[in-house]
């Protein structure tokens, strides 16, 4: 199954080694924005203006996979956006080495290495779940999230849109993380999160708002 790879950052870099040598699908060029290319090729593969995209490779015949970090974490939603607007299918990557008890999930999902997913979990759209995490039991992850590596989420916790959790995050069962939520590395957090609050420490307190969305 083809595939085109929207991003030409480190991100998309490492997507197209992992559906290379851990998937059934072959990437075949690379897209962004025109504003942003400045080499014609990227990864041996060709890059092409996203405006232009659907004339080359046709929605009817390839699928796309946005492949954007953390830095600005709004525009995960808007390159999605774009994506769908487009009428690509996306696909999900989920690493051969996952544990995974039939997850639900949505589209444009990337979950990599060693994470453990629990039965009974929802996953929405457009969220990435990096290596060593855990998703306990009846979990619903929502859309357009970054989860970072070795994270702990208690069962039955949801986290909801637009939320960056950083490494080593630990949280209790039954918890709601709310849009936009940021949680720096380290935190342990015993308690529902308020919109836009940002939190450090353990236990985990609340040291900024940032209703512009999360940059960083």
């Amino acid at each position: 199954m083809e595939v085109v790879i929207y991003g030409i950052g480190p991100f998309a870099k490492l997507l197209h080694y992992y559906l290379t040598n851990d998937s059934d699908y072959e990437v075949v060029a690379f897209c962004a924005d025109e504003a942003y290319i400045k080499e014609k090729e990227f990864c041996g593969l060709p890059v092409v203006a996203f405006e232009d995209i659907e004339n080359i490779y046709s929605p009817e015949k390839y699928k796309m996979l946005v492949a954007v970090g953390y830095s600005k974490m709004r525009n995960r939603k808007i390159m999605f956006d774009k994506a769908k607007s487009k009428n690509y299918a996306l696909i999900n990557y989920i690493h051969s080495s996952v544990i995974n008890h039939d997850v639900k999930l949505g589209e444009n999902n990337i979950i990599l290495a060693g994470c453990v997913i629990e039965p009974n979990v929802e996953i929405g759209n457009n969220n990435v779940i990096w290596s060593m995490t855990l998703l306990g039991h009846d979990c619903k992850i929502e859309n357009h999230n970054y989860i970072a590596a070795k994270c702990l989420i208690g069962g039955n916790c949801q986290v909801k849109d637009l939320c960056f959790l950083g490494n080593g995050i630990n949280m209790i069962d039954s918890l709601c993380i709310n849009n936009e939520t940021y949680l720096v590395a380290g935190t342990t957090l015993g308690h529902n999160t308020k919109e836009f609050g940002m939190y450090i420490g353990n236990p985990a307190r609340i040291f900024k708002y940032n209703v512009e969305g999360i940059e960083i």
